[in-house]
């Protein structure tokens, strides 16, 4: 929905007017306006009663010329019958008058210069007043009072709580359970509370905040209570007058909501109570009186989480980031249902136990407080748990501040589903072989000349906790269990830990595989590629049959994920494709431009096609409308790889539809360079290094770096060195996805290339008449070639590509006329541009053409004055 999207009133029918103002941000008066009229007929209200946007009174001021209007009046009667009627009898008939403002930072100067002046000039004594923004709701009314004697009226504020229904007197009222309204706005209400603080000389931002989460969880207490009671009434209120009560009232559910969620300890310690002064906290209350905190939904808790707790622990929750678009899809992929236990074994601030909370809750699912399962061997994860958790309306969740790594058999078999993002990489290590000896991924595996592994009898001297937690998870889960957990790409696809993939394929039907961009994450290593791996438990038997059968296996790639990779998590929303401008749900909420939401439909038809959560039996098996991956995909593989990109349907498709030409593989009709040259040996020589980045990716011309000595390249990249000659096919290894292909053009003998960086293709002479260089050019550059090495590359970071990566590509067969036309086109580009490159060279000096990458003071060296 865009800004475009014009608004419906009630009473007027459609407007020209849209639903977000100017700014493309926040909601527009009219909006505002709207959902107030809304309000009013929710209270019984005729909208025949109602008027919108009407001058009141005129001839104000000693000029006579101001006038005083107002957004919204109701009268006691029909608008229509008041037609022809003078302006002083119109005025007798208005029983409410209402303020819209689109900001609360125009709440003082819309009460003080409109709203109450014009209850003050209306003749009736029980006519209303409402202020309404986007934070703050207000009902305000007349009252006679009485000082030294002489009698005056004066403006009362209440909680538009207190609004009566239509045809009803005005009475102030304690709000009840059944008066209260949904949180919108959450974060920003939340933000004034604090602000009231501070002007109220609460300096502190950790006191602030500490005392702002306090406040919501004791109004959790407050609602239950007074949704249970015989009154319904809430304790967290300001009640009309002195309300000599107050205090003791407030006091009672601070000390209950300190027990209830007594695992808090930051929070209420030192104070169980509030530490605000009473009129500090009377102020407060005011603001969120009327407001129904446990219906807040988990998106808004969650800013609330990140926006509060953050000050209050004096913890930067980046480390602990996961987007929830992520954790939602995953808690959707496991099919948590009615009955399962939930467990994250590496929960941090326990953000996978919420999304489950929420998912089963929206299910109607009564009991699933009783059915989380987390822990954390740091502490202060554990305690940010423990709030994260309160804050979605459960803080009694069974978390533990324990090392599950070495409770090993903790919650052994009793748990339905694991969601877990473990912490991973070289540098979180567990090295206690009491530990490593409960755990076969914690044993030495050997691999045998088969590239088959085995697991030995021998503990290794440290594992990573990244792959034990993969293993922590499965004892967890009795038949039929179901695992989401996110590990890094090596995992899947790296050959030293082929040993991890054949544990994964023993224990493990695979569900789904889903690629995550890097620096998703800065948990463990910000830069790593991660994956997320959804896979269900079967019995030895089960498995074996699912393999015989060839189960399918659903895979896709994320690169959108609803925010801005790196520090900060800035939100990206869509926008419209022709205006720019973001697009906006009907709640004004902008839509996060993920690629997740798709994600967990197509999975769901994966599901509903293969009814993998159904008995083994009943699961249709796959056929040739199956064109996704299946288990033999990757078992015939010799590394077992289970990387998603190189299992999704469109490469399976393009390297099938490669296969079924009979293709050519590229290492039998050519060489892939492996003799080099030590320049130790040449220190003082001058060379032009070329790398992947030399190659221009766009016609696949290498362009060389400026002459660097023999020994500044040793320093920089390696000691050993291709020479490059003239028409070497040159391959980039890192993020071949980019088609780093290209021809090298010099003919000098001090054109080098460092194997970490690029691969040298050479015809090989018996063949160099059948497939020309031109055509082997043109066929490796092709997007049928491209999707190849992209797929089949790995690691952990940056795809790279291996030589048996590069001899093992297909190119396609094509016809002997074919590769004749191929070749010439290829010819005659090589022509002309070595034209071009040979007029290039009579341009300027050697310094003009020398091309500078990463180098500020090339040119501008010192010079010795004699």
């Amino acid at each position: 929905m865009t800004q475009t999207t014009l608004l419906t009133c009630p009473i007027r029918g459609p407007l020209t007017v849209a639903r977000l103002a100017k700014d493309g941000l926040t909601v527009s008066e009219e909006a505002h306006r709207i959902d107030f009229i809304k309000f009013l007929l929710n209270r019984g209200y005729d909208k025949r009663n109602i008027e919108v946007e009407t001058i009141i009174i005129k001839n104000l001021g000693e000029s006579g010329r101001n006038k005083l209007r107002s957004d919204v009046i109701v009268y006691n009667c029909n608008v229509s019958d008041l037609a022809g009627t003078t302006i002083d009898k119109k005025l007798k008939k208005i029983c409410l008058v209402a303020e819209i403002k689109r900001e609360s930072s125009k709440k003082t100067s819309g009460i003080n210069n409109q709203l109450k002046p014009a209850l003050m000039q209306l003749p009736n004594m029980d006519v209303l007043g409402v202020y309404w923004d986007d934070v703050s709701r207000l009902l305000f009314a007349k009252e006679l009072k009485e000082k030294d004697g002489e009698k005056y009226i004066a403006i009362i504020e209440d909680s538009l709580e207190s609004l009566p229904k239509a045809n009803q007197k005005y009475k102030s009222k304690p709000i009840r359970w059944d008066d209260l309204r949904p949180a919108e706005n959450l974060v920003s209400i939340l933000f004034n509370v604090a602000n009231i603080m501070r002007s109220h000389g609460v300096n502190d931002e950790q006191l602030r905040y500490k005392e702002t989460v306090k406040l919501i969880l004791a109004r959790y207490c407050d609602e239950r209570a007074a949704k249970s009671s015989k009154t319904k009434e809430l304790s967290l209120q300001v009640l009309k007058g002195a309300d000599g009560t107050f205090s003791s009232r407030v006091e009672t559910i601070y000390e209950a909501s300190a027990r209830r969620y007594s695992k808090a300890k930051t929070l209420f310690h030192p104070f169980k109570e509030s530490e605000l002064d009473d009129r500090t906290l009377r102020d407060c209350v005011k603001l969120i009186q009327g407001i129904r905190f446990t219906d807040a939904s988990n998106e808004a808790m969650q800013q609330v989480f990140m926006s509060f707790v953050p000050t209050v622990f004096k913890k930067n929750l980046d480390q602990f980031f996961t987007p929830q678009s992520l954790i939602k899809t995953m808690v959707h992929m496991v099919d948590i249902g009615p009955n399962d236990n939930i467990c994250d074994p590496a929960m941090g601030t326990a953000d996978f136990l919420t999304a489950a909370l929420e998912y089963r809750t929206n299910e109607g699912d009564d009991d699933i407080v009783q059915r989380l399962f987390g822990a954390d061997v740091d502490e202060k994860a554990y305690d940010l748990a423990i709030v994260n958790m309160i804050l979605h309306k459960d803080g009694q969740s069974n978390l533990k501040h324990i090392d599950t790594i070495n409770k090993h058999d903790l919650w052994a078999k009793e748990i339905d589903v694991a969601l877990c993002n473990p912490p991973f990489g070289a540098k979180s290590l567990e090295k206690r072989t009491s530990t490593l000896l409960n755990y076969e991924l914690g044993h030495i595996w050997n691999q045998s000349n088969d590239g088959s592994w085995q697991k030995s009898d021998d503990v290794r001297d440290a594992q990573q906790l990244g792959i034990l937690f993969i293993e922590r998870c499965v004892k967890m889960l009795p038949v039929g269990g179901r695992l989401a957990i996110i590990l890094p790409e090596g995992y899947l696809c790296t050959s030293s830990y082929g040993y991890v993939r054949t544990w994964i394929l023993e224990n493990l039907r695979i569900l789904s595989l889903v690629e995550l961009p890097r620096r998703i994450f800065t948990k463990s290593d910000a830069d790593l590629r991660s994956n997320i791996l959804v896979a269900q438990k079967l019995s030895p038997k089960e498995l074996k049959k699912a393999v015989e059968n060839d189960y399918p296996i659903h895979s896709e790639i994320v690169r959108k994920v609803g925010y801005k990779l790196g520090q900060g998590f800035t939100n990206e929303v869509k926008r419209d494709p022709y205006t720019g401008i973001e697009l906006r749900n009907e709640d004004n909420s902008p839509i996060i431009d993920s690629d997740f939401e798709g994600i967990r439909e197509r999975f769901t038809k994966f599901t509903e096609k293969f009814k993998w959560n159904e008995a083994l039996e009943q699961q249709p098996l796959p056929d040739s409308s199956w064109l996704g991956a299946k288990v033999s995909d990757v078992l015939q593989h010799p590394n077992l790889d289970l990387k998603p990109r190189r299992l999704t349907p469109k490469a399976l498709i393009n390297k099938k539809n490669i296969i079924k030409e009979k293709p050519i593989r590229l290492g039998d009709i050519a060489t892939i360079v492996t003799d080099t040259i030590d320049l130790s040996e040449y220190t003082s020589d001058d060379f032009n290094l070329v790398e992947g980045i030399d190659i221009r990716a766009v016609e696949g011309i290498v362009s060389p770096q400026f002459p660097q000595k023999g020994w500044e390249i040793i320093e920089k990249k390696s000691k050993n060195a291709f020479r490059i000659r003239k028409h070497d096919i040159i391959i980039g290894l890192v993020r071949p996805e980019r088609r780093n292909i290209g021809i090298s053009l010099d003919d000098s003998s001090n054109v080098i290339g460092t194997p970490d960086g690029i691969a040298i293709v050479r015809i090989k002479d018996e063949f160099k008449e059948k497939y020309p260089l031109g055509w082997v050019f043109e066929r490796l550059r092709s997007e049928e070639s491209r999707l190849q090495f992209w797929t089949e590359s790995g690691g952990t970071s940056y795809g790279k590509l291996t030589n048996d990566h590069i001899r093992n590509v297909f190119l396609r067969n094509d016809s002997q006329q074919e590769i004749a036309t191929i070749s010439k086109n290829v010819n005659d580009w090589l022509e002309a541009y070595e034209k071009i490159y040979s007029v290039w060279n009579k341009i300027g000096t050697v310094n003009d053409r020398t091309p500078i990458i990463n180098s500020p003071i090339f040119g501008l060296e010192p010079i010795d004055f004699e």
